[in-house]
């Protein structure tokens, strides 16, 4: 159950009304926003700096790290992260390039080992980021402890089973008072910490990173755009929210199937088979709550060009992969298939028209409307952190032991 049984009571509550009047949450204001903020380099180059070198990045699943010395490499916004689990318990996260001459430590995607030797002249290092060997010591001039040449660490936090890391190596973290007590305790109450990590996919796109955050939170497109895949199983423009969430959004979006539970109490029953929980962690994260799975999407921007992003999907489940038997390993294939063709064959085509028309002078403003309301609690967060005061920017720093 995804809910406590008092946030299950309210939610039915709200469904069921917005069901029988048909309507769903609104916002009392519209919201306007000039379509160049989605193809503006300008605005890109800011967007590093305020948002994805400043703000926590979701970036992976604790259970990707499941024992002390296991590791995965992982691709931020700008940079790529070796992330370790010590024989602390501890996790760490640090750039992935050698101190000597920047090559790249490690190749692999993800093992286990408590050492990693650069492959260009077998500098070796520990996976709590402290270099430990050098080659040809008595010619190179160097000797240890050298710790002004240990790995580069990024700041990193392991809460509510994932693994979050800010890119820059002179920022600092804490998850919670990014999240806010809202949001915090949601996750806490879904319990993804006992999920496991099933499979990942990275697809590139010509759209910017705003664009797919959009359509990740906009439910009010799925009746015209989602036809084939999800329109059947849901009912159309029909949402509850979580109200004090901050920055970041809980949405409950009813299924059909609620019928069969309509005329109950509500808190009588689990929502969980009738509902999907949508999640909008501001910045670029959308996780969605499935009856057998949890959808965790990443955002980033392509670093090159404001009309391209680089999207990062992730399925969680409740058992391991390898517990599922046959007919639960056909149910999740089925939803990863549903998920990858809603994307790829009906949002991408969208968001990629959107982009096009962000690359032409005279668009005006665009409109976000009453019923989009999580669109318009992004737009407006998004505006307010850009228009704020820089932050500190990014210098490389060696790991202190």
């Amino acid at each position: 159950m995804y809910l406590s049984p008092e946030h299950n009571r309210q939610v039915a509550e709200k469904l069921f009304r917005h069901i029988r009047d048909n309507s769903t949450d609104m916002i009392e204001e519209t919201y306007e926003y000039p379509l160049s903020v989605y193809s503006d380099p300008d605005i890109a180059v800011a967007e590093r700096e305020k948002i994805f070198e400043h703000y926590p990045m979701m970036a992976l699943h604790s259970s990707q790290l499941p024992e002390s010395g296991s590791y995965v490499t992982v691709k931020l916004n700008r940079s790529e992260a070796l992330v370790t689990r010590g024989k602390d318990g501890q996790v760490r996260a640090f750039l992935n390039m050698c101190r000597h001459r920047g090559a790249t430590l490690v190749t692999e995607a993800e093992g286990k080992q408590g050492r990693f030797s650069c492959p260009y002249h077998g500098w070796t290092y520990t996976n709590e980021g402290e270099l430990i060997g050098l080659t040809f010591k008595q010619t190179l001039g160097l000797s240890l402890p050298c710790r002004e040449r240990n790995l580069i660490a990024l700041p990193c936090e392991e809460r509510h089973g994932f693994v979050w890391i800010v890119e820059n190596p002179e920022g600092s973290i804490d998850v919670a008072a990014h999240l806010g007590q809202v949001m915090d305790g949601v996750l806490a109450g879904y319990g993804l910490d006992r999920q496991y990590f099933y499979r990942e996919a990275f697809f590139t796109f010509d759209q910017n990173w705003k664009i797919m955050v959009d359509g990740l939170t906009d439910g009010y497109h799925v009746q015209w755009v989602h036809g084939p895949t999800i329109r059947p199983y849901f009912y159309m423009n029909m949402m509850a929210r979580v109200e004090g969430t901050g920055d970041h959004a809980v949405t409950t979006t009813p299924r059909r199937k609620i019928d069969e539970i309509l005329d109950s109490e509500p808190g009588e029953h689990d929502l969980d088979p009738y509902v999907v929980y949508g999640n909008m962690v501001f910045p670029n994260v959308s996780i969605q709550l499935h009856p057998h799975h949890a959808e965790f999407w990443t955002m980033y921007q392509d670093v090159h060009d404001p009309d391209r992003s680089r999207v990062h999907l992730r399925f969680l489940t409740p058992k391991a992969p390898c517990d599922y038997d046959e007919k639960g390993q056909t149910i999740l294939a089925k939803n990863w298939d549903i998920a990858e063709a809603a994307i790829l064959n009906e949002d991408v085509p969208i968001g990629d028209s959107i982009q096009r028309s962000a690359n032409m002078p005279n668009t005006g403003t665009m409109l976000l409307a009453h019923n989009e309301v999580i669109n318009q609690q992004f737009h407006r967060s998004y505006d307010r952190v850009m228009a704020g005061p820089s932050v500190v920017p990014m210098q490389a720093r060696a790991a202190r032991g």
